[in-house]
């Protein structure tokens, strides 16, 4: 299984959206250093300190966190596949925390507790949805998400490409 074109893609995939997820996470798609926010605090209460927006408290960070983190599931899903349920989930816990300290080593942004809430909750629901195309195409599961994510690939490359055009 390892040594599969299906496999290799995966895992090239994966580089590809691991590289966006920290482009995203750490440096806030900034595209030169100057863009970077100096920021260092931290936040050890669950939903304790939400980013405010007008007075408002603005949730929405959290669902993208969330969102952000469904695809590493996934691919976990089809990287690890026969291990439990918690040495899938590990990794993606491990890299959230990764990018909580990273952020606050180098001021990057908010070090925040719901952060790494969020994103192990969307790594936990990517694994449900690979288990949800396990049960419903088999033996081709990996292939079809790989094409869907090649497809969402080539759409990021395409808005990276407009993004430094402008």
């Amino acid at each position: 299984m390892f040594h599969t074109k299906t496999y290799r893609w995966t895992v090239i995939l994966f580089v590809f959206y691991f590289i966006m997820l920290t482009w995203i996470i750490l440096f806030k798609l900034a595209l030169s250093p100057s863009d970077l926010p100096h920021l260092r605090t931290v936040n050890l209460i669950p939903l304790g300190d939400p980013l405010r927006v007008n007075g408002q408290a603005d949730y929405g960070e959290v669902m993208q966190n969330l969102l952000a983190f469904v695809p590493f599931g996934i691919y976990l899903g089809l990287l690890l596949p026969g291990r439990p349920l918690a040495l899938r989930l590990l990794p993606a816990v491990l890299t959230s925390l990764a990018y909580e300290c990273l952020q606050f080593v180098f001021m990057l942004g908010a070090s925040d507790v719901t952060d790494l809430l969020s994103n192990t909750l969307g790594a936990l629901i990517g694994l449900g949805v690979y288990a949800i195309f396990r049960k419903l195409c088999g033996q081709k599961t990996a292939t079809v998400l790989n094409v869907l994510a090649t497809l969402a690939s080539a759409a990021m490359a395409a808005l990276i490409v407009l993004m430094l055009m402008n």
